[in-house]
């Protein structure tokens, strides 16, 4: 339970805060008590010496500044009483940058994303530690730290602004540094409550660390969230179809309700394609329908078998047909598309998707 404060004398601008304030606390799902204080003498007593004001358990103090850094200061304050609770149930979209080209491309991707599904950014960076060799001893380099972490802090600077007017219903940002080697933070960051995880891929070329990402690759492995990838040529729009590629619904039947619940957050239709490449294929195309019309009734939906035995190019197709995909793949498949997800989807994601894709991965542990 959140104790909250809230000091004015009924303008304008103490309403607004007000409002805002109970806004996101409720949309995050918080418990909370609010008390009122608008008594001239009650805000003198409590030592207050600007308002709008906002005290939480009676120690933190956030001031409401006037003019030009109200928005500011509103909404800095409404992140730090979410931040209590570490967001609520607000989904935490952890953003990985190592402000490249790429990273920038999934953090716009992913603020997007964000205000569709109500999310919070947690834009991270992984500064491994350099060394030098001082008279044979080695020593960290501090100093090449400091500088990254600045780096990140302005970053965050620049995107987390005075929004104007609708101030309120941007997405929140917060800046993430760790110190240590990024595959293992970002395993141990994805395991949290309520989290996705959207990450840029990198370059075009022939080899598999430049066509995708070494890092990339190891999250599609490691990962224990929802795992958003990124190519290069999907900038974001809004997103018109999630096309789920799917298997079997014993394999299917999580991962398929995860993508339903996506489409009703995205306000998107549903596009689930079954890929039969064998004669004895018993995928019941009755059940997928049941699950549908039982747990999205808003959604409208599309259902197709294609025979092919092309796997790679089957999905490649469907990929770059329209850039308004979402296209989801899962790991837990374990038989057309086993062999996909070390070369073939790789491959074609860098070099030919302009859609992002969503990974669900067998580890997911809160979907």
């Amino acid at each position: 339970m959140i104790d909250i404060k809230i000091y004015g004398t009924g303008t304008p601008s103490y309403q607004l805060a007000k409002t805002k304030v109970l806004e996101r606390l409720s949309g995050a799902g918080l418990e909370y008590h609010l008390e009122e204080i608008t008594k001239i003498t009650d805000i003198m007593h409590d030592n207050i010496e600007s308002v709008p004001a906002l005290k939480v358990n009676d120690k933190l103090l956030f001031e409401i500044k006037p003019n030009g850094s109200y928005n500011k200061s509103l909404r800095e304050a409404i992140q730090n009483i979410l931040k209590i609770d570490n967001y609520g149930k607000m989904t935490k979209i952890l953003v990985p940058t190592d402000f490249s080209e790429a990273s920038y491309n999934a953090y716009n991707f992913a603020n997007h994303l964000a205000k569709d599904i109500e999310g919070v950014l947690l834009l991270t960076h992984i500064y491994y530690p350099t060394s030098t060799d001082v008279n044979q001893f080695v020593v960290i380099n501090e100093e090449a730290e400091k500088i990254h972490r600045e780096k990140l802090e302005k970053f965050v600077q620049s995107v987390n602004q005075d929004w104007i007017g609708n101030f309120v219903t941007e997405p929140l940002i917060e800046g993430v540094f760790k110190v240590g080697f990024p595959r293992m933070e970002l395993t141990e960051m994805s395991k949290e409550p309520n989290t996705i995880m959207v990450m840029g891929t990198t370059g075009s070329g022939d080899t598999f660390k430049k066509v995708f990402g070494s890092l990339s690759m190891d999250m599609i492995d490691n990962s224990y969230c929802p795992l958003f990838l990124v190519p290069p040529g999907a900038a974001y729009s809004k997103i018109e179809e999630i096309v789920y590629l799917s298997e079997d619904l014993k394999n299917d039947s999580l991962h398929l309700l995860y993508a339903g619940r996506l489409c009703v957050k995205t306000g998107s239709d549903f596009r689930l394609v079954h890929f039969r490449n064998k004669a004895n294929d018993d995928f019941d195309v009755a059940d997928t329908i049941k699950i549908m019309e039982s747990y999205f009734p808003e959604v409208k939906y599309h259902i197709e078998i294609i025979d092919t035995q092309d796997l790679f190019s089957g999905i490649e197709n469907l990929v770059k047909e329209n850039n308004n995909n979402l296209v989801v793949l899962s790991t837990k498949h374990r038989n057309i598309f086993k062999n996909l997800f070390h070369k073939s989807v790789t491959e074609f994601a860098a070099l030919h998707a302009t859609s992002p894709l969503l990974i669900l991965s067998d580890k997911t542990v809160e979907i």
